[in-house]
C-alpha cells in the first residue's frame, strides 16, 4: 500500500485540465443564458469564469490560467486575423466613410482620455500611453455577438472595419509614445526608439511574410483540397505568434497585419480571407471569455476607485461623438451611427496586451497603467456584450445572416 501511495504523483494543474474546465464551464454558462434569455452568452461565460476563478471559488486556479494562455493567444490571433481580412489596403484608403470615421473617433478618444488621465494626476507620458491604449476596441465581443445573432449588413461591416482600424491606430500611437517613456529608463535615446520600432516593424514583417507564404500554399490547391484552407490559416497564425514571442516582437500586431496582407496578396481563387471558424471556433471563444471572467478581481476594481469609471464614460462619449461627427460627412445615418458606436465601445484583448508589454519593458510605469486599464477592461467587458446585442437589434441586422438550413426550415415548415 505504501508503494502504491508513493506512486501517485503530486497534484498539479495542467493545460489539458484547464482547457477542459474552461470549455465545460463556458458551455454551462451559455446554456443557462440561452434558457433564461436575460443576458448574452458572453456575459454568462465571463460570469462563470468569475465565480469559479481564483477570486471566486478557486476551481480555476492562477496556475491553470497560466497554462491555458496559449489557447487565449491563438483565439486572439485568429480574431485579429479575421478583422484584418476586413481591410484591403487599397479599398480602405478609398473608403471615405471608414477612414474619416476611424480617424475622427480614434483622435477624439486619444485626446479625451489623455487629458482626463492627466487631470486625475498622472504625468503626460503615462496619460498618453493610456490614451493610446484606449483607442483599441475588442474584436472578440463584436465577432462573437455578430455570429451568435447572425448579424450581417452595412453597420456590421462598418463596425468590424472600425475595430480593426482602432487596434491598428492604437498600436502605432502606443509605439510612437513608448520611446518617451523608455528614454529616462535606458542608457540612450537610440535604445528607446529602436525597441518600439523593432516590435512594430518586426511584427509587420513577420505578418507580411507569413501571409505571402500562406497565399503561395493556397495557389497549389485543387478543388478537392479546399478543406485545407482552415489548416493553413491556423498554421500561419500559430507560426507568427510563436515567431514574435521568440524574437520579442508584438504578438498582437502581427495577426492583424497577417489578415490585411492575406487580403492584399490573394485573388478570388484563394479565399483564405473567407475561411470561417465554424463550430470549432467556439472552442476558442468560450475559453477566451471564461478566462477573461476569471481574471476579474472585484476587490482590485473597487480599490481603483472612481477613476476607471470616469475613463469608461469619457472614452464612450469620445467614440460616440467621433462616429456621429463623421456621419455628417458620410452616408451613415443617425441609427447606423448609434449602432456602430455601441459596437466599438468594448475594450479588451489589445488593451491587456499593450499593458502587459509595458509591465515587461517598464514595470514602474506598467503598474500605473495596468491599474487603470484593467479596471476599464473589466467594466467594458461587462457592459460590452449587452451594448453589442442592443446595437444589432437597433440596426435591424440581427438575423440577416442565417445558415442555409435554417432558412430552408422557415420556408418549409412542417
Amino acid at each position: 500500500m505504501q508503494a502504491f501511495l508513493t506512486y501517485i504523483p503530486a497534484l498539479h494543474p495542467n493545460a489539458m485540465l484547464a482547457f477542459g474546465m474552461l470549455l465545460l464551464l463556458g458551455v454551462t454558462g451559455g446554456l443557462i443564458a440561452n434558457r433564461i434569455h436575460l443576458m448574452p452568452t458572453i456575459t454568462a461565460f465571463m460570469l462563470l469564469g468569475l465565480l469559479t476563478g481564483p477570486h471566486g471559488m478557486g476551481l480555476i486556479t492562477a496556475e491553470m490560467m497560466q497554462d491555458a494562455h496559449i489557447i487565449i493567444d491563438i483565439a486572439l490571433g485568429l480574431i485579429l486575423y479575421k478583422l484584418g481580412n476586413m481591410l484591403h489596403p487599397e479599398a480602405m484608403l478609398r473608403s471615405k466613410r471608414i477612414m474619416l470615421t476611424s480617424v475622427m473617433e480614434s483622435l477624439l478618444t486619444f485626446v479625451a482620455v489623455t487629458l482626463t488621465v492627466k487631470l486625475i494626476g498622472s504625468n503626460w507620458t503615462v496619460a498618453a500611453l493610456i490614451g493610446a491604449i484606449a483607442i483599441s476596441s475588442s474584436p472578440a465581443v463584436l465577432v462573437h455577438v455578430a455570429e451568435e445573432m447572425h448579424a450581417k449588413g452595412a453597420v456590421t461591416t462598418l463596425a468590424k472595419s472600425l475595430v480593426a482600424m482602432n487596434n491598428l491606430f492604437s498600436f502605432v500611437i502606443f509605439s510612437a509614445v513608448l520611446p518617451f517613456a523608455m528614454a529616462p529608463e535606458t542608457s540612450g535615446i537610440s535604445a528607446a526608439i529602436l525597441v518600439p520600432a523593432y516590435r512594430l516593424f518586426g511584427a509587420a514583417a513577420v505578418g507580411i511574410f507569413a501571409a505571402w507564404c500562406a497565399v503561395r500554399i493556397a495557389r497549389i490547391f485543387r478543388e478537392e483540397d479546399e478543406h485545407y484552407r482552415f489548416v493553413v490559416v491556423i498554421g500561419a497564425v500559430m507560426v507568427i505568434l510563436g515567431t514574435c514571442t521568440m524574437l520579442g516582437m508584438s504578438a498582437l500586431f502581427a495577426p492583424l497585419v497577417l489578415g490585411i496582407a492575406t487580403r492584399w496578396f490573394e485573388t478570388s481563387k484563394h479565399n483564405l480571407s473567407r475561411v470561417g471558424f465554424g463550430e470549432g471556433g467556439d472552442l476558442f471563444f468560450i475559453a477566451l471569455f471564461v478566462l477573461a471572467g476569471a481574471k476579474i478581481d472585484i476587490s482590485a476594481l473597487l480599490m481603483a476607485g472612481i477613476a476607471p469609471v470616469l475613463l469608461v464614460a469619457v472614452r464612450s462619449i469620445a467614440k460616440t461623438a467621433g462616429v456621429f461627427v463623421a456621419s455628417q460627412f458620410t452616408t451613415v445615418d443617425t441609427r447606423q451611427a448609434a449602432a456602430a458606436s455601441l459596437l466599438i465601445i468594448p475594450m479588451a484583448g489589445m488593451a491587456i496586451g499593450l499593458a502587459a508589454t509595458l509591465n515587461t519593458l517598464l514595470p514602474a510605469i506598467g503598474a500605473q497603467v495596468s491599474a487603470l486599464v484593467f479596471g476599464m477592461v473589466a467594466i467594458f467587458e461587462t457592459i460590452g456584450p449587452f451594448a453589442a446585442t442592443r446595437a444589432f437589434v437597433m440596426s435591424g441586422e440581427a438575423g440577416q445572416d442565417k445558415p442555409a438550413e435554417a432558412e430552408q426550415g422557415e420556408n418549409n415548415p412542417g
